[in-house]
């Protein structure tokens, strides 16, 4: 898989896994639970052959190349894909011992973090991620899903969230974004009454 691939799956992905977590905006954890609810169903579909033979493929171009960056990724990815989280961050662990600075890697990593509700490692790769490439689009908008959704850092998530307006006012969650943003600002004003 070319990068270039790879950047438009992982940006899709991204989009998808984050659908329901802002479709309502609400500081409760009821958009986050059902949004992981709905990703587990997702998840177990996925499970399917087709992901199995993904990993069966990939693992044996790793058996005649254990150096093979691109398989090692796809393999990554495959289980990412497939929900089984652990295994991804396995071999996304491995690909960055290769290539440190991919920050798709880093932030697919931190995704899954997220979903294994390691919210701080998940935070730290998208950190990781921003270092390396500050204006990557995906792991500056999961932070501000893992701000918002999973730490309740409202100021936080309107921080992160600014951030990338500003650099993509176009994005394609900018209008979900913005009305987060007013929702969150709303809530944090109260808090401090």
């Amino acid at each position: 898989m070319d990068a270039q691939m790879y950047k438009a799956r992982a940006f899709i992905l991204a989009l998808l896994l984050s659908l329901t977590a802002l479709s309502g905006c609400s500081p409760s954890d009821e958009g986050a639970s059902k949004a992981g609810q709905d990703n587990a169903q997702e998840s177990e579909e996925l499970k399917e052959p087709y992901y199995h033979g993904l990993v069966k493929e990939y693992t044996s171009l790793l058996a005649q190349d254990p150096n093979n960056l691109a398989a090692i990724i796809a393999l990554g990815n495959a289980y990412f894909d497939s929900g089984e989280w652990n295994d991804a961050v396995t071999y996304y662990t491995r690909a960055l011992q290769v290539d440190p600075k991919n920050a798709d890697v880093r932030t697919d990593m931190g995704t899954s973090f997220r979903n294994m509700g390691m919210h701080k490692r998940a935070l730290a790769e998208y950190r990781h991620a921003l270092k390396h490439d500050p204006s990557h689009q995906n792991a500056r908008y999961n932070m501000g899903v893992v701000y918002a959704y999973d730490i309740k850092d409202y100021h936080a998530a309107i921080r992160v969230w600014n951030s990338l307006l500003k650099f993509s006012p176009n994005h394609p969650r900018a209008d979900q974004m913005r009305s987060c943003i007013i929702t969150f600002k709303k809530v944090t004003r109260k808090g401090k009454q």
